[in-house]
Order: structure tokens, then C-alpha cells, then sequence
């Protein structure tokens, strides 16, 4: 039934980040244009796992594009609790950090964070981690996810504000 999404999913797997990017980038619309994504996604059986590990690249477009469809596959509330179980929340995190200066990446960043904020704690838990700590990133960040939220229907307030 997913035949095409699985060819797509296993190319994740390639040691090429190009090509994890590019199968990442083709996997968004993918998700944002099925109407049984959440189903869809949790039938690729590791799938979220390898999400996940994606994230931890090194590569900047790989971690833009995973980025981009982790903010696609948490839509989905089944599969946001699997990415939380797989750690998504101290890896965004952390790439919150690394990549301070990359507003390319951080704009991708801040997508995923903003999906990710509806499910549980992990809105208190992006806090806790003292995500951003400049007011200048807080302002940037706080405008990238209250742009991308308000298309979701609800402002995260992960900065206690």
C-alpha cells in the first residue's frame, strides 16, 4: 500500500547524506499530503527510531530536512509519543544549541519544536532544558514558532511567557 514511502524511507538508511536529505525532503509531502499519514508512518516498521537518529547528523541539510518531517510526523499525536520516547526533545534541543548561528537550520529546528510542544510535558521539558538562552534567539525563535503554531492552531508557550 505505501510501497513508494518505504522506497523513500529506506533511502534514509543510505550512508550519502545527500541522499538522506533529498529522501527526507520528498518524505514531507508525502506525510502532509496523506490523509492517513499517522498510519502511514507507523507502518514502517524502525522508522521513527531512524528519525531520530537522523538528528544527530552532522550534515546541515540532513538535519533541515529530518527537521522538516519530524514537524510533519508529529501532527500526528501516536507518532509525536513515539519521537518523545525516542528522545526527540534532548536532541532538538541540543541542535537548538549547536546551531545558534544557522538561522537555515534553526528556522527547521524551531518547526520541529513547535509540532513537538503539543504532546505532554515536553513543552516544560524544551523549558527546563533552557532551550534558548539569549533574548535576541528567544525573540527570533518565539516569532519562527508563533508563525508555524498559529497555522497549528495553538501557540506553544514553551518559554513560560
Amino acid at each position: 500500500k505505501y510501497d513508494g514511502v518505504r522506497l523513500l524511507w529506506s533511502l534514509l538508511k543510505s550512508p550519502n547524506p545527500q541522499v538522506q536529505s533529498s529522501a527526507a525532503w520528498a518524505i514531507c509531502p508525502c506525510i502532509d499530503n496523506n490523509k492517513d499519514a499517522g498510519e502511514m508512518v507507523r507502518s514502517l516498521v524502525g522508522g521513527l527510531e531512524l528519525i531520530v537518529s537522523l538528528l544527530k547528523s552532522d550534515n546541515r541539510e540532513v538535519l533541515a530536512s529530518i527537521c522538516s518531517a519530524v514537524a510533519n510526523i508529529a501532527k500526528d499525536e501516536q507518532n509525536l509519543a513515539v519521537l518523545t520516547d525516542h528522545g526527540v526533545v534532548p536532541i532538538l534541543s541540543k541542535l537548538v544549541v549547536a546551531h545558534a548561528g544557522d538561522d537555515y537550520v534553526k528556522g527547521h529546528i524551531a518547526d520541529a519544536i513547535g509540532r513537538c510542544c503539543i504532546w505532554g510535558n515536553n513543552r516544560k521539558e524544551f523549558g527546563a532544558r533552557d532551550v534558548v538562552k539569549a533574548p535576541r534567539e528567544v525573540s527570533q525563535i518565539k516569532r519562527h514558532i508563533c508563525l508555524q503554531s498559529c497555522s497549528y492552531g495553538s501557540f506553544p508557550s514553551i518559554f513560560g511567557t
